[in-house]
């Protein structure tokens, strides 16, 4: 009997494809972005990129820092390298002095608290969606504003939705997350909200409005539009960074700072805007699926300092 021996190379190509889908492609993207940048500024400046030497490493780190990146984008690209080499099998000692003196001293002179957007708060959701025009247009964005905010999305997750992820219900909607970032397996999360007491505000009643304006039936759920007034909807789904747009649209219709906006505003106005009506922390949790409550409480910390604030005891 004749034993076959198994194509490795074969078997070799299948694990690397299930090791690069165990990253979410949000993060393959990052890191191919942050490779591509050291690998460009190695060649610019005479050193060897792969395998680089730490010190080298920590040389292009001070030069991010130095044209103004913040220390999460420099900790990514730095992330990017050591992926890098994993992948092409030589070892990286990320550990190496030289790295971690120079990323302490990014963070010491241009510390680590993130660029964070502007919570949008109800007063202005309200604002926003009372100022959108009554068009196809219109309706499609107040949708997108109203289950962006009261489903705590990340703007990835609403423009991965499908028409058959969000179902309307008695009480609400419920939508199925199919996968997230902090879901990356696939597992699934669901999702409720509540219906509005005003209609104007309800993401049931503007859900129903969009797919009846629309006429989409399945597929993608948001979708841009085309044709003059955009009267016509194309059959592919919008980005993350349309949803960004649809925010700042918004935001500068009612005279806000649009640079102030992202799609983040949505997910942050909904946590902040839950404090201070004086939800609990772990409900907000629950909605906004955060696994870390250190994590979760910054995006509430302005209601916090109104909370028992004993200036108001004594002025």
């Amino acid at each position: 009997m004749t034993l076959v021996r198994p194509d490795l190379s074969a078997i070799v190509a299948i694990a690397r494809a299930y090791a690069r889908d165990g990253k979410a492609s949000a993060t393959r993207r990052a890191y191919a972005t942050g490779w591509a940048q050291f690998e460009t500024w190695a060649e610019k400046t005479g050193l060897c990129a792969l395998p680089a030497e730490p010190q080298a490493a920590a040389l292009f780190l001070a030069a991010l820092a130095a044209n103004g990146k913040k220390p999460s984008t420099v900790a990514l690209r730095l992330a990017a390298i050591v992926a890098r080499h994993r992948d092409a099998g030589h070892p990286f000692d990320i550990r190496h002095h030289s790295i971690g003196e120079v990323m302490a001293g990014i963070r010491r002179a241009h510390g680590v608290a993130q660029d964070k957007k502007t919570p949008i708060l109800s007063p202005d959701l309200r604002a926003m969606i009372e100022s959108m025009p009554d068009s196809l247009p219109g309706i499609r964005d107040s949708a997108v504003i109203l289950i962006g905010y009261g489903g705590a999305l990340r703007r990835s997750e609403l423009a991965a939705l499908d028409v058959g992820d969000v179902v309307s219900a008695e009480q609400g909607l419920i939508i199925t997350l199919r996968s997230s970032k902090t879901d990356q397996e696939g597992h699934g999360d669901l999702i409720a909200i509540h219906r509005g007491r005003d209609p104007r505000l309800c993401a049931s009643a503007l859900l129903a409005s969009w797919l009846e304006a629309s006429g989409i039936e399945d597929g993608p759920l948001f979708r841009p539009l085309a044709g003059p007034g955009g009267a016509g909807v194309r059959p592919e789904r919008l980005t993350g960074k349309s949803m960004a747009l649809i925010v700042k649209r918004a935001a500068e219709r009612i005279g806000l700072d649009p640079d102030d906006f992202a799609a983040h505003s949505l997910r942050a106005g909904l946590a902040t805007s839950a404090a201070l009506a004086g939800a609990d922390l772990l409900a907000i949790m629950r909605q906004t699926r955060h696994k870390s409550v250190d994590v979760a409480r910054g995006y509430v910390r302005i209601a916090d300092i109104w909370r028992d604030n004993v200036t108001a005891r004594v002025l």
